[in-house]
């Protein structure tokens, strides 16, 4: 199950996440109560305005994990370890990605964090680029694969280098429907901020920060690729759908949203609900 899913089961079966937020940084906070009752009561799930995505099927078999996508495969081999918490014992030795002809392998057994599942594969609009999303043994991983070159881009490790600070994990992501660039959240558990990866130009856009964001679990494009809509939790158990231009750098509230809301709007990202 991915992060989004389980955050949103435990809403609903827990009533709300108990988080200490941090400080402020970037802009100044928005207040949701400052959301008219009008916004809030609109109709909130509007799919024709957004990019589509085309979600991968996953197949688990012994020491395989397989995602397939039209032509492209990701097949990524487990082995089990020994002396490890049940929890991470199963770990991901290597992945292999095919695309008609081509074929690029990727050794995980050497990095520093075992990865233990795929957790999601998308690939951007033109085809030419691969994300893959991993559970590790803390937090999750977002890694980027040039499906011509075989070029792979750790982005958790692409923001430490950029100065960015306690980078656990990557929460969710979509690509932009015009060109080779990715919105993801990241951050830890008790901070969400969002930012947007040109593949091209090899550079960020950090998006400024409406308010202490304590998770942020949907990110999609509308079709235009100009604007951003996400939905984050602040504060504890309070979703509220944010925009973002990337026109005028701006982020404002648009409207709360409900446990059911959400998950009508859960529908729309790459995972759909079983």
């Amino acid at each position: 199950m991915n992060n989004a899913a389980i955050w949103f089961s435990t809403v609903l079966l827990m009533g709300g996440l108990t988080t200490t937020t941090s400080s402020i940084v970037g802009a100044k906070p928005a207040a949701p109560e400052l959301i008219s009752q009008h916004s809030v009561d609109a109709i909130s799930v509007t799919p024709s305005i957004y990019s589509s995505i085309k979600p991968f099927k996953k197949n688990n078999s012994t020491n395989k994990i397989v995602w397939k996508g039209g032509n492209i495969t990701l097949t990524a081999t487990t082995v089990k370890l020994d002396g490890k918490p049940t929890f991470e014992q199963n770990v991901i030795h290597s992945m292999v990605v095919t695309q008609g002809s081509q074929k690029h392998t990727i050794e995980t057994s050497g990095l520093e964090d075992n990865w233990l599942d795929i957790t999601s594969v998308v690939a951007s609009h033109s085809n030419t680029w691969l994300a893959i999303h991993a559970k590790r043994s803390a937090g999750k991983t977002l890694m980027l694969l040039n499906l011509q070159t075989g070029e792979v881009t750790e982005l958790n490790d692409r923001l430490k280098k950029a100065g960015k600070k306690n980078i656990e994990t990557i929460a969710d992501y979509n690509w932009a429907p015009n060109e080779d660039q990715i919105a993801f959240s990241y951050g830890d558990p008790s901070k969400s901020s969002i930012a947007i990866y040109n593949v091209q130009k090899e550079s960020f856009i950090y998006l400024p920060r409406a308010t202490n964001y304590i998770s942020t679990n949907l990110i999609l494009w509308q079709k235009n690729g100009k604007i951003l809509d996400y939905i984050s939790e602040y504060p504890s158990d309070q979703m509220i759908l944010y925009r973002y231009s990337i026109e005028s750098n701006k982020v404002k509230p648009v409207k709360k949203i409900s446990r059911n809301e959400f998950a009508e709007w859960f529908k729309l990202d790459k995972y759909p609900i079983q």
